[in-house]
């Protein structure tokens, strides 16, 4: 019989709360967790083997709401190609506007395998594609245009020294993704003009 039923539950909701609101989760302790939603801190392991685990889980649900949400906001543009640097933006911008959260959702992401942000690009990519290329085609372009911005996130000083671009500097972060995205398009760029 369980005796703190909702006990794992209430544990996440407060992880994902304090994610939420840009609390740095490095410096909350497991106790403060557990504190916050009521249960004895040994249940954090319990359900989740550790904290490290239980932020990355929290991460991925937060990540499927904002997919979501960015994946949404571009369906306005017309043409597919011009839909993927607006969603590339997008996240980036999304990043920056969030730095915590998304310094732990990319880092989870690259060390973890975990795809949430690369699986925002890939239904436009199918509209751009369609039968043309496989899933893993379309996989592997889809890691082409996320994994670059998101190491170019995490080291985002080193890289705008290296490619002379202000990676803080929304207009010239956005000029430097254009660029990314116009790669791996650019046989499809001049006849669409985007």
């Amino acid at each position: 019989m369980n005796e703190n039923p909702g006990a794992k539950e209430r544990i996440m909701e407060v992880v994902i709360k304090l994610l939420q609101e840009q609390k740095d989760i490095s410096k909350i302790t497991n106790r403060q967790i557990a504190e916050m939603a009521g249960v004895n801190s040994a249940l954090i392991n319990y359900y989740y083997q550790s904290k490290e685990n239980l932020v990355n889980i929290a991460v991925g649900y937060c990540m499927e709401d904002i997919a979501k949400t960015i994946l949404e906001s571009s369906t306005g543009e017309k043409h597919p190609v011009c839909r993927v640097k607006n969603l590339v933006k997008a996240i980036s911008s999304f990043a920056f506007s969030n730095y915590t959260f998304a310094e732990i959702a990319f880092s989870s992401e690259l060390k973890h395998g975990s795809i949430n942000t690369i699986n925002i690009i890939i239904p436009v990519l199918k509209e751009i594609f369609g039968d043309k290329k496989t899933d893993t085609e379309l996989k592997l372009m889809a890691f082409q245009l996320i994994i670059p911005m998101q190491v170019m996130f995490l080291n985002a000083s080193e890289y705008a020294n290296y490619l002379f671009y202000d990676i803080w500097n929304t207009s010239s972060r956005n000029e430097l993704l254009d660029k990314l995205v116009n790669n791996m398009f650019d046989n499809y760029l001049e006849e669409l003009g985007c």
